[in-house]
């Protein structure tokens, strides 16, 4: 079986590549066709194929031979049978469980299945060239034809493996592959540099995926070396410079789960074509980044079907669940046992979905995912914790793997593409039900982006191109604590934190805004009933769980309610602290009150009290026994034992040297995406 060279398999004996310009007849062939594809109205002409095209082996992409046998063992005779007898449409507009068919095509030999996969695979490929001129001409992005390239190159691979295929078939699928390649190394198809395409980085990604797979198809092509190697140190740049420090990728939920299932995909055909270093499958950036989606999700969600799903953030649907933790646990189950099984156990949380997204195309792994499933691998709950991404956000969390998990996100940082004017804004799930409601893709609540979040209104943010930088983060056992800066805007939050999720779990917030950002509108979207109360309100959650929103500064602070929503009038500079206490519907409400002239707060429950002091700038006060000095911490007395957290220094270093941290920057060769005036 031929194998890789480098990045690229060698043909068999006998056969000699030719990888550079100007070789006799393939090259002069290659120019020949080239030419063709500047006039769209042009038949494509009939091409004599390259040698060693027949004995490239398939599959190769997703899978090799050898897996397909493996496959073949692990299902029982009963489900071989079904598949060896199942019927399936001839067409592309038809088409259903494109995973079935592969299945049925390549593992249970139905000769139905073998004959679609091929019909099904030239009608994807006609309507993908038809597509792909306008990228060129237009600079269409290459996520509008995601469906038929996805499925072209992983039909087609099924369809080479058959070894029974007409020859005419065969021929012109090579054709269409080779001319689908021509087409990708165009200069002018999506090359960020010139700035003539679309502007968001997940189709760059797209256009890097479509180069590894589609050379990966014909490894013996002259050309096919130079493609795949071009598409490959793309997405290998895309993994070095799109993922910060902690995992924190590069565009809201949704988009970055489509730039990494096609990360993902590519990388798994670099392993199968023997490139180094297992094609970059297993590199740190991978594994950071599907933990960020793992620690961001949410608790288990009544409107999801009871399953934990990524958060409506930016532009990202609503219930949307991935399958890429359960393709993840599949790929490390022989590299690290341990990470595998809490993959499994939140692709477990997640429903076991089939799909890595909703509501786009991902051809990555397109027809093969059965082939990542980790059914065999034992789940483990993940003991994720408080985390700081410094280009993405903060998630404070008092637990993981329980369903009272009491969680709060801050969008923040200079990864911020796809995403709505809502850097600093946050949402919370309190005893694991949502409280602080998000704003997802599918449902604006106000033309006015800035005031459809949690977050004060202009002057302070009216900027889109002006993100929340991340400033000071720390994660203790009692108290997180949290400080981002945004122009004229501070935001500090104090997460409380007990032992036990059903014990004291809470947030402080304080706001702090400059004179050139007052007068304002402070908001906090909420999910329920709101009910007027005492120095705020009290949500009426929709499930178990009630939320007291209690303003403690400015002294008299009374909101007003709006719906889903309740707002502050700020007229003047200063600070507003509000205190967002969730507890069970069971349980009576603490007693909240102003301390240290509203730079603390002190909450008296039935456990214990606990002074919780949040301040721009440091203060002493003075207490019973005890004396505080700083900006933040927590005095705690529990059972007549007093306990203390005190925020020292504990600075965020950017995500990457240079640049304003205050203004979204995505470090890639292409333009910035929306471009605004700063001013």
């Amino acid at each position: 079986m031929p194998r890789f060279h480098g990045s690229l398999r060698r043909p068999s004996p006998g056969i000699q590549p030719v990888f550079h310009v100007g070789f006799g007849k393939w090259a002069v062939l290659l120019r020949l066709s080239a030419a063709f594809l500047l006039v769209g109205s042009l038949a494509w002409p009939a091409l004599a194929n390259w040698p060693g095209a027949d004995r490239d082996p398939h599959p190769c992409l997703y899978v090799t031979a050898k897996d397909v046998a493996r496959m073949r063992a692990a299902l029982t005779p009963a489900e071989l049978d079904t598949l060896a007898k199942k019927s399936f449409p001839e067409s592309l507009d038809a088409l259903g469980n494109v995973d079935e068919l592969v299945l049925a095509a390549l593992v249970a030999g139905n000769a139905n299945a073998e004959k679609a996969v091929a019909v099904i695979a030239q009608q994807a490929f006609d309507r993908l060239l038809a597509a792909m001129p306008a990228t060129i001409e237009k600079g269409v992005g290459p996520h509008a034809y995601a469906r038929q390239a996805g499925l072209a190159a992983s039909l087609a691979d099924a369809a080479l493996a058959n070894k029974a295929l007409p020859v005419e078939q065969r021929a012109k699928l090579w054709q269409s592959i080779e001319r689908v390649n021509v087409l990708l190394h165009d200069a002018n198809y999506w090359n960020p540099k010139i700035g003539k395409c679309s502007l968001n980085p997940n189709m760059a990604t797209s256009a890097n995926g479509y180069r590894v797979t589609f050379a990966a198809l014909i490894p013996s092509h002259p050309k096919a070396r130079g493609w795949f190697d071009a598409g490959l140190s793309g997405l290998k740049q895309e993994v070095s410079d799109w993922v910060d420090p902690n995992g924190g990728m590069i565009e809201c939920p949704h988009y970055s789960m489509v730039i990494l299932d096609q990360w993902i995909a590519a990388f798994v055909i670099a392993r199968n074509a023997n490139a180094p270093d297992n094609g970059h499958l297993f590199h740190p950036n991978l594994r950071k980044a599907i933990e960020w989606f793992g620690n961001i999700s949410t608790p288990r969600d009544a409107k999801c079907q009871n399953f934990r799903r990524l958060p409506s953030l930016g532009h990202t649907y609503a219930n949307e669940r991935t399958n890429m933790f359960g393709t993840m646990a599949a790929l490390w189950r022989e590299r690290d046992a341990g990470f595998a099984a809490e993959m499994a156990w939140m692709h477990r949380e997640q429903g076991e979905f089939t799909e890595p997204g909703i509501l786009s195309y991902y051809p990555g792994l397109m027809g093969y995912r059965r082939f990542f499933s980790p059914a065999d691998v034992a789940p483990r709950a993940p003991r994720w914790k408080s985390m700081v991404y410094p280009e993405t956000g903060v998630l404070l969390r008092n637990t993981s793997g329980s369903e009272r998990e009491t969680v709060l996100h801050v969008i923040a940082g200079r990864n911020h593409s796809h995403y709505f004017n809502d850097s600093g804004s946050i949402t919370v799930w309190g005893k694991g039900r949502e409280l602080c409601t998000e704003d997802d893709y599918q449902n604006r609540r106000n033309p006015d982006s800035r005031a459809a979040h949690s977050m004060p209104d202009k002057p302070a943010t009216f900027n889109e191109e002006r993100v929340m930088a991340v400033r000071e983060f720390l994660a203790g056992e009692q108290l997180d604590y949290f400080r981002g800066t945004r122009r004229g805007w501070q935001r500090q939050i104090a997460f409380a934190k007990d032992a036990d999720p059903l014990g004291p779990n809470y947030f402080v917030v304080a706001d702090t805004l400059d004179a050139k950002s007052a007068p304002t509108i402070w908001r906090l979207f909420l999910g329920g009933k709101i009910e007027s109360a005492p120095n705020g309100v009290t949500l009426r959650g929709p499930e178990d769980v009630d939320m007291d929103v209690v303003f403690t500064r400015p002294a008299g602070a009374k909101p007003t309610i709006h719906g889903d929503h309740i707002q502050l009038a700020v007229p003047s500079p200063g600070t507003v602290t509000v205190v967002l206490y969730p507890r069970l519907k069971t349980e009576p409400p603490p007693s909240i009150a102003a301390l240290a002239d509203g730079r603390g707060v002190l909450v008296r429950t039935n456990v214990g009290s606990d002074a919780v002091f949040l301040n721009p700038e440091a203060f002493t006060h003075q207490g019973d026994g005890w004396t505080f000095e700083g900006r933040a911490g927590l005095v705690r007395t529990r059972g007549g034992q007093r306990s203390e957290s005190r925020v020292g220094p504990c600075d965020v270093a950017p995500g990457w040297p240079g640049g304003d941290r205050e203004l979204r920057s995505i470090p890639w060769e292409g333009p910035q995406f929306p471009v605004f005036p700063d001013e």
